[in-house]
């Protein structure tokens, strides 16, 4: 055999190893840390559906969220946090939040004497600084604290600085039970300034000194206890209840208009702002000051722009200081309960008392709208689908996501009926010539080059068939050479 032969041979050899090697399957595996990147698109603002996102902003107060449903926080005690973020409320409410603690954070608020106290808050945040929220609605806003040191509640912020409240509402009773030197009850924010624009109020406010003993100051106003915020666009309707053994600050938007700390100069701005209702009070104090109007209690700086603000405010003192005041003092109280169901507005509870003909609203429910559903897009096993809704009643829209759809599961193919018998055979261990047989391995038409073990045996039998050919091919040339 000549060496081209041979060399032919071994390659022919070598080249059906090599095809037999290549029909096992290789499975591409990323590295750690490397391979396919998968892209994921993070949004600048998180939506918010539940209470749950709710209290998620907490964890990061100075990020950007909006609304994306209605919320109702019944059942459940709100804890105030500090915010600096933004909050769109994307026109949606909060329905039924309670509050019965102060925050933790601690600022420095001054009486109309520059004197400084560390002060606590209590609203939906006690603090909002250098953010802003807007197009919120706080529906049925129940806050109820009591407290032996400084204090001041609010709707929205307890305190506020250099930050937006813009076209939002707060609906409900906010009370404070304190006694130390400072304190008040605002419908908005408790103390503060910043801006708030095109808000409104419908609030009763309830503010107690509990203690006869000491001189504190007090406050109250439908938008602002006291501070300095700018208001405009605003429409308040106050139910205010205020007792007090100290200095009394009431007014329509605010109880007492200041600029702090001593030596701040500001071109204030209070315009377009509307007030309805009633401030009832006492001032149980000898060197009565008895501050109550209807736009402002007392002003301590008159720096700023005022024009086409308009009232229907009613200043109602009385002079019985052992009866604390509440909107419902009815010594024998009957009530009736009115369900109002929910449709195309929320649904709440009214509760009347028949003695007296006091009327308060509890217990809101979420819309039930009766949407119609147009489909935008049908679903695919690949992608989800959207429909638009659209209510019968009102017009309010909706959309909603369509889930992928799931793939149906396919069936086994049924075994051939010839081999139906022979398989239950080799199953049961029945079948007279497989009966005691090590188990068989059966692969289908193909498996077999596919197979790992299979096919290493085959590789090694031709790399072993390989050599021996050589040997034998060696063997006979060294034979030819001999004979030559």
């Amino acid at each position: 055999m000549t060496r081209r032969v041979r060399k032919t041979v071994i390659a022919m050899i070598l080249g059906m190893a090599l095809c037999v090697a290549g029909g096992v399957p290789m499975r591409a595996q990323a590295a750690e840390g490397g391979g396919l990147l998968i892209a994921t698109r993070q949004e600048n603002v998180t939506q918010i559906t539940d209470m749950a996102g709710l209290r998620a902003m907490e964890q990061d107060p100075t990020g950007s969220y909006q609304l994306a449903a209605d919320i109702d926080a019944s059942g459940e005690t709100w804890f105030p946090f500090s915010f600096h973020g933004t909050l769109d409320g994307n026109g949606y409410s909060i329905l039924n939040l309670s509050i019965q603690d102060a925050g933790e954070a601690i600022r420095e608020t001054y009486d109309g004497n520059m004197k400084v106290y560390d002060t606590y808050f209590a609203a939906l945040f006690d603090e909002l600084s250098g953010g802003s929220v807007n197009s919120l609605n706080l529906v049925n806003l129940r806050i109820d604290v009591t407290t032996d040191q400084p204090c001041f509640v609010g709707g929205i912020a307890g305190y506020m600085e250099n930050a937006t409240i813009e076209n939002c509402s707060v609906q409900g009773i906010l009370q404070l039970h304190a006694h130390d030197r400072m304190f008040g009850v605002g419908g908005i924010i408790g103390y503060g300034c910043g801006e708030i624009r095109d808000c409104s109020a419908d609030v009763t406010l309830v503010c107690v000194d509990t203690d006869a003993s000491t001189k504190d100051e007090q406050f109250m106003g439908g938008v602002c206890a006291a501070g300095y915020p700018d208001m405009h666009g605003c429409k308040i309707k106050i139910a205010g209840f205020d007792s007090d053994h100290g200095y009394v600050h009431d007014g329509g938007l605010v109880g007492m208009y200041m600029f702090y700390p001593k030596g701040t100069k500001y071109k204030g701005s209070i315009t377009d702002n509307y007030v309805s209702g009633k401030i009832t009070f006492f001032e149980d104090n000898k060197n009565r000051r008895a501050y109550c109007n209807g736009f402002i209690g007392e002003i301590m700086n008159w720096d700023f722009e005022n024009g086409r603000n308009k009232n229907d405010f009613t200043r109602d003192e009385v002079f019985k200081y052992d009866v604390d005041l509440m909107p419902h003092a009815c010594e024998n109280p009957v009530m009736r309960e009115d369900v109002t169901d929910a449709g195309c507005e929320f649904g709440y509870t009214t509760y009347v008392c028949e003695t007296c003909g006091y009327t308060e609203t509890d217990h809101y429910t979420l819309k039930e709208h009766d949407y119609a559903w147009t489909v935008e897009k049908e679903a695919t096993l690949e992608e989800e689908g959207l429909r638009s809704g659209v209510c019968v009643g009102c017009g309010a829209m909706t959309q909603e996501v369509i889930p992928k759809l799931t793939p149906e599961p396919t069936e086994e193919p049924a075994p051939a009926e010839e081999n139906l018998e022979a398989k239950q055979a080799n199953e049961t261990g029945t079948d007279e010539q497989g009966a005691g047989d090590p188990e068989t391995i059966e692969y289908e038409e193909g498996a077999f080059i596919t197979n790992p073990v299979i096919v290493l045996l085959i590789s090694v039998g031709f790399v072993a068939g390989a050599c021996l050919i050589l040997w034998i091919i060696r063997k006979g040339s060294k034979k030819e050479e001999e004979r030559e």
